[in-house]
C-alpha cells in the first residue's frame, strides 16, 4: 500500500512542478510581449528545466515550452536555437499532441527555414503534417486549423500558406516580404 501512496505523491509533485512551470511560462510570455526577450528566455529555460526534470522530453507540456522558446528565439534572431527547440516540439506534438498544436509548431519551423533563406525546405516542412492539417502563415490569424486544400500559397515563393488575402497581406507587411523570393 505504501508504494501506491508514494506513486500518488510522485504524481502530485510532478503535477505541482508542471503547474509551477506553466506559471513561469506565462510570465515569460508577458515579458516577451513587453520586449524583454532576455528575461523571457531566462524564464522559459527555467520552465523547461522544471518540466524536463519532472515529466521528461516526450511530454506535451515540455513541447509547449519548447515551442514558446522557439518562437522567442525567432524574434531574437537566434535561428539555430529556434530550429533546435522547434524540431523537438514538432517531434512530440506530431506523435502525441492535438493536430492544432502540431500544425503551429510545424508553421514555426517553416518560418525558421524562411529566415534561413531555404524556401524549398520551408515549403516541405509546412506540407509535412501527415493528415494535411495546417495553420495560416499569419501569426495573428483568428482561424484554427485548415485542410491543406483550404489555404492559398504565396504567389511568389509558394512556400507560405494563408487562409485568405487579408491574412496574406498582413503577414506580407509584418514578416514574409523580407524573405519571399520568386520561385523559378
Amino acid at each position: 500500500m505504501s508504494g501506491l501512496t508514494m506513486h500518488l505523491h510522485s504524481n502530485q509533485a510532478s503535477g505541482m512542478a508542471v503547474s509551477q512551470a506553466a506559471i513561469i511560462n506565462n510570465q515569460a510570455l508577458s515579458l516577451s510581449s513587453q520586449g524583454d526577450y532576455a528575461g523571457a528566455e531566462d524564464l522559459h529555460l527555467q520552465a523547461l528545466h522544471l518540466k524536463l526534470s519532472t515529466v521528461g522530453e516526450n511530454n506535451l507540456t515540455t513541447a509547449i515550452t519548447r515551442n514558446a522558446l522557439g518562437e522567442l528565439y525567432l524574434k531574437m534572431g537566434k535561428i539555430t536555437d529556434a530550429e533546435e527547440q522547434l524540431k523537438k516540439a514538432v517531434s512530440v506534438r506530431m506523435e502525441n499532441g492535438p493536430a492544432y498544436d502540431a500544425a503551429v509548431s510545424v508553421e514555426n519551423l517553416g518560418q525558421v527555414h524562411e529566415v534561413k533563406g531555404d524556401l524549398e525546405e520551408a515549403r516541405r516542412v509546412r506540407l509535412s503534417h501527415p493528415v494535411d492539417i495546417m495553420v495560416c502563415g499569419n501569426y495573428d490569424c483568428p482561424g484554427e486549423t485548415f485542410d491543406r486544400s483550404q489555404l492559398l500559397a504565396c504567389s511568389g515563393c509558394k512556400s507560405a500558406f494563408y487562409c485568405g488575402r487579408a491574412c496574406q497581406a498582413k503577414d506580407w507587411r509584418a514578416r514574409h516580404k523580407t524573405f519571399c523570393k520568386k520561385r523559378t
